[in-house]
């Protein structure tokens, strides 16, 4: 059966892998794919929250996911549906963004941390990504070496190419995860997730996404939203419908945390509204 979403609409990817524990798993397998020893300690999700706050007048960026690694080194994660100039640019600014602001007022340099961006994406951009998994990062253009101290690495893993792979048992787990996240085929799911608890957790989050209807409601108006070209963020739940969504959601036993990374509502606008509802 074909679900009418999958994996790489990024307000669906938000939704699943807001979760630690799928998370950890799709970037644990990542860096054992590139042969990487580096292990998730902490998964923070920014999904439409601002990174920067009011006190710049300049445009607003809203983070995905970070995760942070026992190297010391913060992961930032996004998926694009299509990857143009447009979307490697916003890449660019979300990882230098991500670098810069974790250093706080007085803060020593030096104590800035390593940050790496890793995109989910379809598409060869500029003729350069001939592998699954694409590498970047700062290079001397005459001598061809590389800084050993480099602070910002870019990874474009292509989802096309994994149609090229067939699937079975003996494929890395990270090649797996790609497959799951690209296809949009139910039963392609449900064999590809089975006997891999992370994976079929990932699932069943995936049919909650597609069959609930006030979280459609909600993904409805983030696609419009985006659509006419405000991708920057936007304020759900402020009005009077959204805050009936919530209401309803809450009855359908979604947790406070839950309904705040979906919704972009405060934990506090969200306890008033469960009290209300009490009352």
């Amino acid at each position: 059966m074909k679900l009418k979403y999958s994996l790489t609409d990024d307000i669906c990817f938000k939704y699943v892998f807001r979760d630690e524990k799928i998370l950890t798993s799709l970037l644990n397998s990542f860096f054992s794919y590139i042969h990487a020893n580096k292990k998730v300690v902490k998964i923070e999700v920014t999904t439409q929250k601002e990174m920067i706050g009011s006190r710049r007048k300049s445009k607003a960026f809203y983070g995905d996911i970070l995760a942070y690694l026992d190297t010391n080194e913060i992961v930032s994660i996004e998926m694009y549906n299509k990857f143009t100039s447009r979307e490697y640019k916003k890449s660019i600014s979300y990882l230098a963004r991500t670098f810069s602001d974790q250093l706080k007022e007085g803060e020593d340099y030096r104590e800035a941390r390593k940050v790496i961006s890793i995109n989910f994406m379809s598409g060869n951009y500029h003729l350069q990504n001939v592998h699954l998994v694409n590498d970047y990062g700062f290079v001397n253009k005459v001598s061809k070496g590389s800084l050993e101290d480099e602070l910002l690495e870019l990874f474009l893993v292509r989802l096309d190419l994994v149609k090229k792979n067939v699937y079975n048992n003996d494929k890395t787990m990270f090649e797996k995860w790609v497959r799951f996240i690209k296809t949009n085929d139910l039963e392609e799911m449900e064999n590809i997730a089975k006997r891999d608890q992370e994976m079929e957790q990932a699932l069943k989050f995936m049919k909650r996404f597609v069959n609930d209807e006030e979280v459609q409601k909600i993904y409805g108006r983030m696609a419009y939203e985006r659509f006419e070209g405000r991708d920057e963020g936007i304020e759900i739940g402020r009005e009077a419908a959204n805050r009936e969504m919530v209401k309803n959601m809450l009855k359908k036993g979604y947790t406070v945390k839950e309904i705040a990374e979906i919704t972009n509502l405060s934990i506090q606008e969200i306890e008033s509204l469960k009290s209300n509802k009490k009352n």
